[in-house]
């Protein structure tokens, strides 16, 4: 398990490495195209399509994602139409993760702002919740959008069906 976690951290450290100096040579080189793209990333962020904040009054199901060594237990899920679930993300790892739902361009432009609605930062081992009523037939990500993580493999799809 040590070398695991250990092979782990690197992964981190080098997806981290890896994301920044592209972020930096893409800033540096195309200047015009990264505003544009942070302007197309704000106006897909103000569409929601995929759900709202939920109530715990309409929960119809609780489930609960445990993430340990870099890693959720959860990988698929489906859920209805108007199905309000209670996610209880329990977070085992001695580092911070988040658990992001969202499709997956969205995904990608919450790695680069890190403060969206739709989103929980879980320090090291602690509990949090985030509810959430989906809406519409769709396919989205939870992902934990913290420099590298994603890269590592945390990320897991939910099924919206109709």
């Amino acid at each position: 398990m040590l070398i695991t976690r250990t092979l782990n951290l690197a992964a981190i450290a080098l997806a981290t490495v890896l994301s920044t100096s592209v972020a930096q040579a893409s800033e540096t080189q195309m200047p015009s195209m990264s505003m544009n793209m942070n302007m197309s990333m704000d106006a897909q962020e103000e569409e929601i399509t995929f759900g709202e904040a939920g109530k715990l009054a309409d929960v119809s199901r609780t489930i609960t994602v445990t993430i340990s060594d870099l890693a959720y237990d959860l990988k698929k899920l489906t859920v209805k139409n108007g199905e309000t679930i209670r996610f209880i993300i329990v977070n085992k790892d001695e580092m911070e993760h988040e658990f992001t739902l969202g499709k997956k361009v969205m995904q990608a432009a919450d790695r680069v702002k890190m403060a969206v609605p739709y989103a929980v930062s879980v320090g090291d081992l602690e509990t949090k919740e985030l509810i959430w009523t989906f809406k519409g037939a769709d396919k989205i990500e939870f992902d934990c959008n913290i420099p590298g993580h994603y890269e590592a493999g945390m990320t897991g799809e939910i099924t919206i069906t109709g």
